[in-house]
């Protein structure tokens, strides 16, 4: 299979990055810390697994979430971090009580949000530890900002908050829980402007993910950034082609032909995405608004159904309806789409806007 195509010469020299090691290295007092509660003679009688929760849950005064990721070591000294950070921390602790961990990938409740071209849907790693022996199985849980609860098949679930609204997607395994967290921190670059460490931190996931179509959008993204867009566009057909979840990159590679007006290369682009099964809203959403912004209507309305049919409170399917139903003379189908909008919007603003145009659609009736 050929290599990833990347191009370093347009980013600054590699700065330094966290080692493997360091993601899960204590300091010796940290360590120090723990190994005194763990192997307190007040403690045998407790099982290791539950030792350890007890420890993040009471002797770290309370992990609170912030969201950010760190290694080990700066998430004990701040007591803060991301689910990210967390499962982290909680390796470090496993990896001195020589207790066994394992990653789940866990999707939250499917809300949808779109912020101007952004959606945004809660998904985040978690982590579970084992007793070492099989016993009668305890149940824990804490009002505070960590809880950890719900065994399954013996493990132990840490988490920010867990409830039954999570919907497991997978297990992780190591090398990809490692890829994770380099790209997280190559997330947080990019959301810095830091392009160069976007890029080096993206490129030190694919070490653990090679074919990560996360990490492949990252580069891309990195690459479109700074207009660098033929590179851009290399990455997004290497990952349509070798990624094994091709949707995201597809999704992006549209909106950068889009964006250079090569409308019969979006176009064909556009047709593979109306193909796929996505659970997505917000790809029909988008594959809907290019369907109005190209003047065809009827499409418009058959994929904002399929957005709403998903997620039935996005008011900006019912209004991009509104929009389509009234471009094709449909005033009362419009009105009541209109309603709808007006009936799941929040904002005070955007709702005002919805009634002012309710208002003048009436006028029309």
């Amino acid at each position: 299979m050929q290599s990833v195509p990347v191009f370093p010469d347009y980013f600054s020299e590699k700065p330094a990055i966290v080692s493997l090691e360091e993601i899960h290295q204590l300091t010796p007092q940290q360590e120090e810390s723990f190994l005194s509660y763990f192997n307190a003679a007040d403690n045998q009688n407790i099982d290791p697994h539950i030792r350890v929760a007890n420890f993040l849950l009471n002797s770290a005064n309370n992990f609170v979430y912030e969201s950010k990721t760190y290694t080990a070591s700066e998430a004990f000294r701040l007591n803060q971090g991301n689910c990210m950070s967390l499962a982290v921390a909680t390796t470090a602790l496993a990896n001195l009580a020589n207790i066994q961990i394992e990653y789940q990938l866990i999707d939250s409740t499917p809300v949808y949000q779109l912020s101007g071209s952004v959606a945004n849907k809660g998904i985040h790693i978690r982590s579970l530890i084992y007793k070492p022996v099989t016993t009668e199985a305890v149940t824990t849980s804490s009002n505070n900002a960590t809880s950890f609860s719900n065994y399954s098949e013996g493990g132990l679930i840490i988490d920010y908050f867990p409830s039954e609204d999570g919907r497991f997607i997978g297990n992780v395994f190591y090398e990809e829980y490692i890829a994770v967290y380099y790209r997280n921190i190559a997330a947080e670059a990019l959301n810095n402007d830091d392009y160069s460490g976007a890029y080096w931190n993206t490129l030190e996931s694919m070490k653990y993910d090679p074919l990560s179509s996360d990490a492949l959008n990252m580069l891309a993204v990195a690459y479109k950034r700074i207009g660098v867009l033929d590179k851009a566009e290399e990455i997004y057909l290497y990952g349509i082609n070798h990624a094994k979840d091709k949707l995201t990159l597809m999704k992006n590679y549209h909106i950068l032909l889009t964006s250079q007006n090569r409308a019969l290369e979006a176009e064909t682009i556009n047709r593979r995405l109306s193909t796929m099964n996505d659970p997505s809203p917000i790809h029909w959403f988008n594959v809907a608004k290019h369907s109005y912004d190209v003047n065809d209507y009827s499409d418009a309305i058959r994929f904002y159904s399929r957005a709403i049919e998903i997620a039935p409170y996005l008011h900006e399917a019912h209004i991009g309806m509104a929009l389509s139903y009234y471009q094709l003379g449909q005033v009362e189908s419009a009105e009541r789409a209109l309603n709808r909008a007006i009936n799941n919007v929040n904002d005070f603003s955007t709702r005002n806007l919805y009634e002012s145009k309710l208002n003048a659609l009436r006028r029309l009736l």
